[in-house]
């Protein structure tokens, strides 16, 4: 081990993130000096004053600004490969890091060096719980995401862990991407993420291929986190909706097999029908305009095509 290697590498990827980036900062700078921790910054191109902003207020982090929005992944990756940290800490940057939380993680991945990756307890801004880890998707949860309505979307059905699980450590199957604790070792045996996720699925996937590999996925309820909320995820539900499609799909043809890809379609093919139903009743109805039902038409060939 180097001798001026630091415990932990944060590592924050940030897109336009001026309104969030200096909160998330400023916390991780109280944890205290008792740390060894070194924190990157990984820009994805923003065009609001991110980085001037971190430049200026934050000179202690190490900031890697792009050219162009390369994705969550690859940029999580760019980090990875600068760290210089005995573990990992993939952040957020609409993320505060609450005292002690620093310290608890890095206590149990030493002492627990099966557990590859590590989720803290996550908070929303009100303090409320935020589910923060999950079961590995199936064709349940698949068709609960176009009948969004049969169920609440925090429900056990749809591959949510219940509220009470949250009191207690325990092992999981995949952790919320916000805040993801890391060993360095499981970095160097299977690698980071994988960069053919435009958005969503990408934790899910790197999870996936961590439990394959033997590694343990745990949930610890010391160390706590609060998450404010996407700020950078897309407004347009169409776009949206498209691109977790297509990672959906990515991941079941990369890890659940050809199989399980077809039964995924059929799945999508009955949901795009009940959502072509009710979006003939809405223009019909006039609740919605003509360009928005040829948007929604476009999404769901998309869709189906994935």
């Amino acid at each position: 081990m180097p001798e001026h290697q630091p415990d932990l590498s944060i590592i924050i990827v940030t897109y336009n993130s001026a309104a969030v980036i200096a909160s998330c900062l400023r916390s991780i700078a109280a944890q205290g000096e008792d740390l060894n921790v070194e924190t990157l910054v990984v820009d994805n191109a923003s065009t609001d004053d991110t980085t001037n902003l971190i430049h200026r207020e934050f000179p202690w982090a190490n900031l890697i600004a792009g050219d162009i929005n390369i994705g969550f992944a690859a940029a999580n990756n760019v980090g990875f490969k600068a760290a210089r940290g005995r573990h990992f800490f993939v952040l957020n940057p609409d993320t505060e890091t609450h005292p002690g939380a620093l310290q608890h993680l890095l206590r149990y991945a030493d002492t627990h060096q099966k557990a590859g990756m590590i989720a803290p307890r996550v908070i929303n801004t009100d303090g409320s719980l935020q589910h923060s880890t999950f079961q590995f998707p199936d064709f349940r949860q698949a068709f609960y995401g176009f009948f969004e309505r049969l169920v609440p979307i925090d429900s056990v059905a749809n591959g949510r862990y219940p509220l009470e699980a949250y009191s207690n450590e325990r092992e999981v199957e995949h952790i919320l991407g916000a805040a993801i604790f890391v060993q360095r070792a499981l970095w160097e045996q299977i690698g980071g993420m994988d960069e053919g996720y435009a958005l969503y699925f990408e934790e899910t996937d790197w999870c996936y291929r961590a439990r394959k590999a033997g590694w343990e996925l745990r949930y610890i309820p010391t160390a706590t986190i609060m998450h404010h909320g996407a700020h950078s995820t897309s407004t347009a539900p169409e776009l949206s909706s498209v691109m977790f499609a297509r990672s959906q799909a990515r991941f079941y043809r990369n890890n659940l097999g050809l199989l399980n890809y077809v039964l995924l379609k059929m799945v999508a093919f009955i949901g795009v029908v009940y959502w072509l139903m009710r979006s003939c009743f809405a223009i019909v109805r006039g609740r919605i305009s003509v360009g928005d039902f040829t948007r929604r038409l476009h999404s769901y060939w998309r869709i189906m095509l994935a």
